[in-house]
């Protein structure tokens, strides 16, 4: 048996995640001094001042294993949610929780239901367990349609998968159209609702998921610091769920998989409200600014509630190439008519609308 041999052929299919360009190759090929990348949905600030004082002092200890449980972490999140500890699981980033449930209760020839386009982790851990994709198409307005998910669901189905607010388009599905979908859903189907985007939701028909966590009802709401908390770079994402579920998690997960580091600078960045709501203040107002630079070049777009703006155009290599070429790196999917754009600081954004309209001018539109 050669060695190629000894790779599970299921993989053959699978796509490796493609993180992007980095700010220093853009920089390189552009000769621009000032490069945004705005492809990641990155949070431009850095961690809250007390995270980062907490971080330094605990510098020195990384000689000790990390917290295998994340009882400080899990405690406060259990003050501030609401929720019983027993319910709350901490990993590294809300990806290794997505990928973990799926390990949890999927079996092959299973079904998953996601919409689609979304969360690209979703067809991939599907297809990790042997498990069968079901993309549900969104809606005209590239919403979430809940109503075609439920319909798509079938005895085969043990995980539906909801991006709330959606990522690559930033939409939210309403309370109301939640609550039809909950009511209706089988028992043997395990809902996770991903709100990764929760902190920056400003719209006030937004279902918050933990409205509807009861400990019993099988449905779990992840989140990560990764966004708005920008501490992507040392990956903390938690999830609520149902007891039996995190014990069923932590049977699976890897020990001590959150980093000494990350949980600290998480729990501190729960202490700073107030700083959380000037980000959220802030990335709307810019998010409005962006929106007027795309009305004036009749540019269509979806109304968002995250820190990111999908935006169509029908010669998307073209104006991602072209945007390259100023000094901005903006989320390609391929050949598929529509981008996406990061929300960063005001100078960003005054940046990013003068690339977009240099763009526009030379390719006649966007």
């Amino acid at each position: 048996m050669s060695r190629d041999e000894l790779i599970r052929p299921d993989l053959e299919p699978l796509v490796a995640y493609a993180p992007g360009l980095r700010a220093s190759q853009v920089r390189e090929r552009s000769g621009k001094d000032v490069v945004l990348k705005l492809s990641s949905n990155e949070h431009p600030c850095g961690p809250v001042p007390l995270a980062v004082t907490a971080m330094e002092a605990v510098l020195h200890r990384l000689n000790r294993y990390p917290d295998g449980a994340c009882v400080a972490l899990t405690r406060k999140l259990s003050e501030q949610l609401g929720v019983p500890v027993e319910s709350i699981v901490v990993t590294n980033g809300s990806n290794e929780l997505l990928r973990i449930l799926a390990q949890v209760v999927l079996r092959p020839g299973d079904e998953v239901v996601f919409p689609w386009p979304s969360f690209i982790v979703y067809p991939m851990v599907t297809a990790l367990f042997g498990a069968t994709a079901v993309r549900v198409s969104l809606t005209a307005d590239d919403g979430l349609d809940l109503d075609a998910m439920l319909a798509a669901i079938t005895p085969a189905t043990r995980l539906v998968f909801l991006c709330n607010p959606n990522n690559p388009t930033g939409t939210i599905y309403g309370r109301e159209a939640f609550e039809r979908f909950l009511a209706s859903v089988p028992p043997h189907v395990l809902v996770c609702v991903d709100e990764a985007y929760f902190e920056f939701v400003t719209h006030e028909s937004y279902p918050d998921g933990l409205a509807y966590f009861d400990g019993e009802r099988p449905i779990v709401v992840t989140r990560t610091f990764s966004k708005i908390y920008s501490l992507a770079g040392l990956r903390v994402g938690y999830g609520i769920m149902p007891a039996s579920f995190v014990q069923a998690v932590n049977k699976v997960r890897e020990p001590f998989n959150v980093n000494t580091v990350g949980q600290i600078a998480a729990y501190y960045s729960l202490e700073d409200e107030a700083e959380v709501a000037r980000r959220r203040k802030e990335n709307q107002e810019q998010k409005v600014y962006l929106y007027s630079c795309f009305d004036r070049l009749g540019v269509k777009y979806a109304l968002s509630e995250t820190n990111f703006v999908y935006f169509h155009t029908k010669k998307p290599v073209e104006v991602f190439e072209a945007l390259l070429e100023e000094g901005v790196i903006v989320r390609d999917f391929g050949n598929a008519p529509a981008l996406r754009v990061g929300i960063g600081t005001p100078e960003d954004t005054q940046l990013t609308i003068a690339a977009l309209q240099t763009v526009a001018a030379r390719l006649g539109s966007i």
